[in-house]
């Protein structure tokens, strides 16, 4: 057996996440506020379209990056509870099948085909909303290698819809951490 992965205390809670993206674009719409004195040197030259154009750059930006953190914080959530099964071999039949997987893979378990895809057959009740995660998870995929293809999701995501995945997964599904 591998040995045990030590838990870090860096991972971010859903609040943390949400927190920083309504203090960033808060900060934003200060900033981009051109009718405050003094006025960004950046800014002098720019028409008010233009600067409307940019602030609205900076926010999708922010939005994708936020968007990023969820994800990864779902990820975290789901690794950890995935290390903890196995570590307390726990009786019930995902934390079995989670050995199982951890007998071959250790700690590098796939999350999509082998931890949701076990969360789904074993909790089909959760199943939908593991559906809507490994779909936002194509847009995280594309997201942190770079953007350089056209996507194709079946579905816009932004902050807000990955919030949505975020709530939903931490009110209903019985992780242990």
């Amino acid at each position: 057996m591998s040995d045990k992965v030590s838990f870090s205390s860096a991972t971010q809670s859903l609040e943390e996440i949400s927190d920083y993206y309504k203090v960033m674009a808060e900060a934003l719409r200060k900033y981009y506020n051109a009718t405050e004195s003094p006025i960004p040197a950046r800014f002098i030259g720019l028409s008010q379209e233009e600067l409307e154009k940019e602030h609205s750059s900076r926010l999708n930006e922010l939005d994708k990056n936020v968007s990023l953190s969820l994800l990864s914080a779902i990820e975290a959530s789901l690794r950890i509870d995935y290390l903890n099964r196995v570590y307390r071999r726990e009786k019930d039949d995902l934390s079995k099948a989670f050995r199982q997987i951890h007998k071959t893979k250790e700690n590098k378990a796939s999350l999509e085909e082998d931890i949701l895809s076990s969360w789904k057959k074993y909790h089909p009740e959760y199943k939908s909303l593991f559906s809507d995660i490994l779909g936002a998870l194509k847009y995280r995929h594309w997201l942190a290698h770079g953007r350089y293809w056209v996507p194709k999701l079946g579905r816009q995501y932004d902050f807000y819809s990955i919030s949505i995945i975020a709530i939903r997964f931490y009110q209903d599904v019985p992780l242990i951490n």
